[in-house]
């Protein structure tokens, strides 16, 4: 038996229903949210998993430290385990609050869990501990600065602007790039993972405004480094067992493209594609590299998932930025090839992420697949898949492509912006 763990940090419904696609018969699913059951049952029958089978315990809140050991939920817990064994726990990031409330269920004091009740996965998952422990394990990485002030900011942007024209500067607990501000001397069109760029003529005056910005209570540190123009932005996953031993789970490509509104300040992410589409070489350079800093992070007791992001330059060098000790992005979909056409997809498929797609009810989303002749097929093992969904459609549908070749990919992802673009206005009147 597993407990599901959904503390992904927010209660934003599709980034919480995304994750039903790790659900398998017996689970105990903790959520932030009450689950949308229409989407559920869409999940678990394309899983082939009995929903007689599946406990869902909501907790109506982000599934903080401070929650996680709510009299209420515990007790809703041990209600759910009703004596039936031992459970093993599975949270998408490990935490002090996971370590207590392992505990307070009387779970085994796993290796993962004693790590993380030393708060030790922070040590992963700051930007500034990247740094250093990437460094310290032989990775190439851009050349930057960790930087706690304004001054050492303005220090930071002056050493480090002259090697490409462009610096980024990273806050440190920020996640998907928010807070990732460039600097540059050449032009401010949109970058990628960025979230927005400033043109700079005065290193100091900069590094004023933006620590002015940017810092607060929680956040005193930021990275400083070189922005090197790249045609692959990638990653690596791995997972960590019990007792240390390192499996590569997958890697992919991290697809982006511009915002329809010329004034936008940042790319619109179009989502993961794996496997990377990546040169031998560099993929044979990139793993390898990537594997050391993944056995330093199983070497000081971190358990679990972990992600590794990385850059090839222009003129073909390797270089990594961030590290996330926790789900990736990619696993739901990673999951999704795995348990829909085996577990070496990879070498035959290709998932292809599609963040962007017009919100629909899900109904009407499957309803445009059937009809279209886009739903996957276990028989032709091609198709969409929908990954996740906001009910009150405050988000765009999130769904892959899934095909033998990228080309493939392709044609069907087009079929499917087709089938779900808003109907044009006419005199006025949209249709």
């Amino acid at each position: 038996m597993r407990i599901l763990l959904l503390n992904v940090g927010t209660t934003a419904p599709r980034a919480v229903h995304r994750q039903l696609w790790l659900v398998e018969e017996h689970d105990i699913v903790v959520s932030p949210i009450t689950l949308d059951e229409s989407f559920l049952r869409y999940v678990l029958g394309e899983l082939g998993v009995d929903r007689d089978t599946v406990q869902v315990v909501a907790h109506h809140g982000e599934l903080t430290d401070e929650a996680l050991v709510a009299p209420d939920l515990v007790r809703r817990l041990r209600s759910a385990l009703d004596g039936r064994g031992t459970a093993e726990l599975l949270p998408a990031a490990h935490t002090e609050g996971v370590a207590a409330l392992a505990r307070l269920l009387d779970l085994p004091p796993v290796p993962g869990l004693r790590f993380a009740d030393q708060r030790g996965p922070v040590l992963l998952n700051r930007k500034s501990h990247f740094r250093q422990l990437a460094v310290g394990a032989g990775l190439p990485v851009p050349d930057g600065s960790v930087v706690t002030d304004a001054r050492s900011l303005a220090a930071a942007v002056e050493r480090h602007l002259p090697r490409t024209g462009t610096v980024i500067l990273k806050r440190d607990d920020d996640l998907g790039g928010q807070g990732n501000t460039a600097l540059t001397l050449g032009s401010t069109d949109p970058l990628p993972g960025v979230h927005r760029t400033l043109a700079v003529t005065d290193p100091r005056a900069t590094a004023d405004a933006l620590w002015a910005e940017l810092a607060d209570e929680h956040n005193r540190v930021a990275v400083v480094e070189s922005y090197h123009p790249a045609d692959h932005s990638f990653y690596a996953e791995y997972l960590i067992a019990d007792d240390g031993g390192i499996t590569f789970l997958n890697s992919g490509g991290i697809r982006r493209r511009p915002d329809a509104d010329p004034a936008a300040g940042e790319l619109v992410w179009v989502g993961l594609e794996l496997p990377a589409d990546l040169p031998p070489g560099t993929a044979s350079h990139a793993l390898t590299a990537a594997a050391r800093m993944v056995a330093l992070a199983a070497a000081i007791g971190y358990r679990g998932h972990i992600n590794i992001d990385a850059i090839r330059t222009t003129d073909g060098a390797v270089l990594f930025n961030e590290v996330n000790a926790r789900w990736g992005g990619s696993l739901a979909l990673h999951t999704i090839g795995a348990r829909l056409l085996g577990p070496d997809y990879a070498d035959h498929h290709v998932i292809s992420g599609l963040r962007d797609i017009p919100p629909l009810p899900l109904p009407d989303a499957l309803h445009i697949l059937r009809t279209e002749g886009l739903a996957f097929s276990a028989d032709t093992q091609e198709g969409v898949v929908v990954v996740g969904t906001d009910p009150q459609l405050g988000a765009p549908l999130e769904c892959v492509a899934i095909a033998a070749s990228r080309a493939r990919a392709r044609e069907i992802e087009a079929g499917l912006r087709r089938a779900t673009a808003p109907a044009v206005p006419v005199g006025g009147v949209r249709r």
